[in-house]
């Protein structure tokens, strides 16, 4: 029994495996894109729509995401005009035409769209659309923008404007409608994205500060060890943790995080002798059994392979790595943390993004850091905007994003800051094949030199697949 206890991630691989293989799309035995199969596409027609999003700026548009009579739903681009700009929870009658989209390359974007209950694209000018009426959306989602957006403007009273709005309304809240292209551009470039989504990063710091706090400094850490004390102290926890995940528009990202971290705790409060890999399972099977269809989200792929790239390699690496001094043991776990997450997620990245930071190492010294500190900053900002110390603090806040800005637009300018390479789906789980290989080949003492024979098969086939000489 202590053995299942231990390895019960193999029982949580079943039903994951076999959501996996419900999510294909050969049409059985479920076919999970017949939401997407609607008699308004591709032909000239008038649709009621109501917002389900803020506007996102573009070059030349506004974007929402709507939502068409009968449920389902569609990225809309307004052109831009000097009319007052529609909001969430607005109605429209809008002239149009929706399409699936195109390809672009290997990258089907209808398809993309449809995995994400997305049907697909329509555009309009002034003239093609007019506001009918408001609906203000109910649920818990709903209320969670509303509370989002709210902060959002709080940031606006205190004196935030500008890119540094943009900047800390995504890093803290999630909201990225103020996001500036230019800044997602040097944020992209020097490896700096992830701390502009909100994710397991911020989760996993905002999780820190909450035991900080209610350990009282660590002063109170004994309280641990007290069975029924650990349980009100965790459930604590538990609860603050899905509070921000409320307050950042619980964004699937979040929620994902917050639920590996509520399965950790409870596994600890059980005294269960179980795997570091259930808690992660365990989200993804709950996830799954949500939205299937969440499996071919970019998002879910990335987060949890990185989660997996820190369990799997970081540990391998700290184990192996000693250092010394808590400033030395600091730098070096936020570099192996940093390695161990970029090795995992490099073949999606290139395959998604057709790029990679080559300063990704030195970029998270300092953004990681930043995260914590501006975290901390802005959320005392939105506590104290009662009073004049929450424009202090607002001008603090605003000089530290300046600052971060300036930092990673400095690394995005260095010389051979990323590398262009785009890989074909096949080439993907060749890379992987080969990191996997290659990790086995170095673990324990010396080198196992046979597993080298998996690395250049594997690289060999990645080689095969991207000449078109193979398809997988």
């Amino acid at each position: 029994m202590r053995w299942l206890a231990a390895h019960t991630w193999l029982i949580a691989l079943v039903p994951l495996v076999a959501i996996i293989w419900l999510s294909g799309y050969m049409g059985k035995p479920l076919n999970l894109l017949k939401d997407t199969d609607v008699d308004y596409l591709d032909r000239d027609t008038i649709l009621a729509m109501r917002l389900l999003s803020n506007a996102q700026e573009r070059t030349k548009t506004f974007r929402y995401e709507v939502e068409v009579d009968g449920g389902s739903r569609v990225l809309l681009y307004l052109q831009k005009d000097s009319m007052s700009i529609p909001v969430i929870g607005d109605v429209l009658m809008v002239r149009t035409k929706v399409m699936r989209g195109g390809r672009f390359g290997d990258f089907d974007y209808g398809l993309y769209l449809r995995r994400q209950g997305i049907v697909g694209t329509c555009w309009a000018h002034r003239g093609n659309w007019q506001l009918i009426g408001h609906e203000e959306q109910t649920g818990i989602r709903a209320m969670a923008k509303r509370c989002q957006y709210r902060l959002h403007e709080q940031y606006k009273q205190m004196g935030i404007d500008g890119q540094e709005l943009g900047v800390v309304s995504a890093l803290t809240l999630g909201y990225r409608e103020d996001l500036d292209k230019d800044v997602q551009r040097a944020f992209s470039a020097s490896g700096a994205m992830h701390v502009l989504a909100v994710s397991g990063l911020h989760t996993g710091i905002v999780w820190g500060i909450f035991i900080w706090l209610l350990t009282l400094g660590g002063w109170r850490k004994p309280l641990w060890e007290e069975k029924g004390k650990r349980w009100v102290l965790s459930m604590t926890a538990i609860v603050l943790i899905w509070v921000y995940a409320f307050v950042t528009g619980l964004s699937p990202s979040v929620m994902r995080s917050s639920l590996m971290l509520s399965f950790w705790s409870l596994s600890g409060l059980l005294d269960q002798y179980t795997s570091r890999w259930n808690p992660l399972l365990a989200a993804a099977v709950v996830i799954l059994l949500i939205n299937p269809l969440a499996l071919w989200s970019v998002s879910f792929q990335l987060s949890f392979a990185a989660v997996a790239g820190i369990m799997m390699i970081g540990q391998s690496m700290q184990s192996t790595i000693v250092l010394k001094g808590r400033v030395l043991q600091y730098i070096g776990g936020l570099l192996l943390v940093s390695v161990a997450a970029q090795m995992a997620t490099i073949p999606l990245t290139l395959h998604y993004f057709g790029q990679t930071s080559n300063y990704f190492a030195l970029t998270n010294l300092v953004v990681v850091s930043a995260a914590g500190i501006l975290l901390v900053l802005g959320f005392s900002t939105l506590a104290m905007s009662w009073c004049v110390i929450g424009e202090w603090l607002g001008v603090v806040t605003k000089w530290c994003v300046w600052l971060l800005r300036e930092v990673v637009e400095w690394i995005e300018g260095l010389t051979g800051s990323t590398t262009q390479i785009s890989l074909e789906s096949g080439s993907v789980f060749c890379l992987y094949g080969a990191i996997v290989c290659g990790l086995m080949m170095m673990r324990g003492s010396k080198i196992h030199w046979w597993w080298l024979i998996g690395v250049v098969l594997s690289l060999g086939m990645m080689l095969y697949v991207e000449l078109g000489i193979v398809n997988i």
